[in-house]
């Protein structure tokens, strides 16, 4: 996310400068540099369309000022963080479940929290350190910056992980199947060793137990 200072200038001088659909507060101080009162500039801004504000600290540009679609894995990983998409918005991302997730899922080591925006649902479920690290990966949106999202096989697991009440197999294959109408055939494709890898580190009998199924 850029931060240089960019030195007093009108709006569409500040779009066509800012490389990014998502800025913070201190880039949108900086082309308020000479305005007496900021604050009621970017009141301003808001009222009018030009800016949204995500969350405290955190803005995108308004629907009729992008030059690029909105990335809200990246957006979710700058709500709230440390963190990484994950569950079912995940899942869904990679066609493993059918049904569209309405809230953007993650992973975090912080509290667990859920973020009602103008941009959706951001909501966030807590995981150990240790758990939070392995399987995640970086997808690079070039000039746009990029975000961090769970691997198929670590999506599953933090829903399996994070689920009661799953203690045999019939149990497990009922859940991910029947309940969470994961597809069966693409989670027959999936890699047994990251599995086996991410099972190690969770330390916990659900998960273990996909290595069987």
């Amino acid at each position: 996310m850029k931060t240089c200072i960019i030195m007093f200038m009108n709006f569409e001088q500040f779009r066509r400068e800012v490389t990014t659909e998502v800025f913070d507060y201190q880039l949108l101080a900086s082309y308020l540099l000479n305005h007496k009162k900021p604050r009621d500039k970017v009141s301003a801004l808001l009222s009018e369309g030009k800016i949204v504000r995500v969350r405290r600290g955190l803005y995108v540009f308004g629907e009729n000022w992008r030059l690029a679609p909105l990335s809200l894995e990246e957006i979710a990983n700058l709500v709230y963080g440390p963190s990484c998409i994950s569950f079912e918005y995940a899942l869904n991302r990679y066609g493993l479940m059918a049904e569209r997730s309405t809230v953007i899922t993650s992973l975090t080591i912080g509290a667990s929290k859920t973020f009602e925006t103008p941009l959706g649902i951001f909501e966030y479920r807590a995981i150990a350190r240790e758990k939070f690290k392995v399987g995640i990966e970086y997808r690079n949106l070039e000039k746009q910056g990029g975000y961090f999202i769970a691997s198929k096989e670590k999506a599953i697991a933090d829903l399996v992980y994070r689920t009661p009440g799953i203690r045999t197999l019939e149990q497990l294959r009922s859940y991910l199947f029947e309940e969470m109408r994961v597809d069966e055939t693409m989670f027959r494709s999936l890699d047994f060793h990251k599995f086996h890898e991410i099972a190690k580190a969770y330390n916990k009998n659900s998960v273990s137990m996909m290595d069987k199924l």
